[in-house]
């Protein structure tokens, strides 16, 4: 197993060494000139910020020369299949093709809790010496993060993020667009009232079903939710929409039914909890993604088609429930796109490339740390523009329109 330096490199030591010896000859020439000074100092501060670039955390350092990339990917089956289908194989063939001689430790911990940690632990004791992760769980995200800064290896979270201040980037689409997304999709139908599909009037009764609580995502998702219809959650709204929390409606901290670990099962259970509370007088269910929304579809029996419904992901079976008029819309993250991404990342490091060209953007945690981020724009897929899934190879045409040619595109 290749050995990785551990100390600074001498090529950033030569630089810093030039720039005393430079800045120390400069002063000379300060006493006698003042616009020299001016421009001395806007030159300072712009090498300054061009150094700022997470190439100088030491972990970015060693990871310099790295051929031993650790994948840690959540989940296996039913709609979780998109992580072992798509990313996993662009995730390694990217890798593979990019950089050569490169050892890939793959692991899946298959939604099961404590698993994760123990895969990580497995990848850095192997010699991986850049780790890829989408978390299981955000406490368990942090553990990897902190258990790898402490050997030097850089972390990249994938597509969830893991709120630590000593992540080294997260890679995903802009979860508060997926929101921002679906609640424009339903009030665009709610502005067609009894003439749309949906045949929505005022006072529609609409529910929010999102992830888990714990997962950052659920948060950004729901404030884009709140861009479109965060009024509608206070008293004095326009009654167009009457939103059933969870509890209390006054309570401002429950607003949403939040789904364990994003289980479609449960989400399936407390939709029809709801059902039978209000006597099936639900007009909009706004589900965050396509695994739950899936589940809910198959079990509304001869309401399928009547409800507006959302969804996330742009599955094979969301398609198929959008062409069939079951779901209204997906938000579609191309697992291609995100691993593209990705791979240039792990390239640039490995190959001690600066990354400020390829980072562009932060993300706030709660406690106000700022995560360097790289955030691509979703799609949204409806009816009108399904073939987006199937010129991606998401879905085979033949697949999506057995039994509905009629309204298949």
């Amino acid at each position: 197993m290749k050995t990785f330096n551990t100390s600074t490199p001498k090529k950033i030591k030569k630089f810093r060494l030039l720039l005393v010896v430079s800045n120390f000859s400069m002063l000379n020439i300060f006493r006698s000139n003042t616009k020299f000074i001016c421009l001395f100092l806007l030159v300072s501060l712009i090498t300054i910020a061009g150094c700022n670039t997470l190439n100088q955390k030491p972990e970015y350092f060693k990871a310099e020369g790295c051929k031993d990339i650790g994948i840690l990917l959540p989940a296996t089956g039913g709609e979780a299949g998109r992580w072992e289908q798509y990313d996993r194989h662009f995730l390694e063939k990217g890798i593979i093709d990019k950089i050569k001689g490169v050892t890939i430790r793959y692991f899946n911990a298959n939604s099961q809790e404590g698993v994760q940690e123990q895969q990580a632990n497995l990848a850095l004791k192997g010699g991986s010496c850049i780790l890829i992760v989408a978390a299981v769980d955000g406490k368990e995200g942090i553990n990897i993060v902190k258990k790898a800064k402490n050997q030097g290896v850089p972390v990249i979270a994938y597509d969830r993020l893991i709120e630590d201040k000593d992540l080294n980037c997260y890679i995903s689409f802009d979860s508060k667009k997926v929101g921002e997304f679906q609640a424009n999709y339903v009030m665009d139908k709610l502005s067609k009232g009894e003439n749309g599909i949906y045949k929505l009037k005022p006072g529609a009764n609409f529910v929010m079903i999102n992830g888990d609580k714990k997962d950052p995502n659920t948060t950004a998702i729901e404030e884009g939710w709140s861009i479109r219809l965060g009024s509608y959650f206070d008293d004095e709204n326009d009654g167009k929409l009457n939103p059933i929390f969870p509890k209390d409606k006054n309570d401002k901290n429950n607003k949403i039914h939040f789904i364990d670990r994003w289980d479609s099962t449960k989400a399936e259970k407390k939709v029809q909890e709801l059902l039978k509370k209000h006597q099936n007088n639900i007009q909009i269910i706004l589900v965050a993604n396509d695994g739950m929304a899936n589940k809910i579809i198959g079990s509304l029996g001869d309401k399928k088609g009547k409800i507006l419904i959302t969804g996330q992901d742009g599955s094979p079976q969301s398609a198929r429930n959008i062409v069939r008029g079951y779901q209204g819309i997906t938000i579609y993250k191309p697992s291609k796109i995100l691993a593209e991404k990705t791979v240039e990342l792990v390239v640039a490091l490995s190959n001690g490339k600066i990354t400020r060209d390829i980072i562009k953007n932060d993300i706030k945690t709660k406690d106000g740390s700022k995560i360097p981020s790289i955030l691509l724009t979703p799609k949204p897929v409806t009816k009108d523009n399904i073939s987006i899934l199937i010129e991606d190879g998401i879905v085979s045409k033949q697949n999506l329109c057995q039994g509905i040619q009629g309204i298949c595109p």
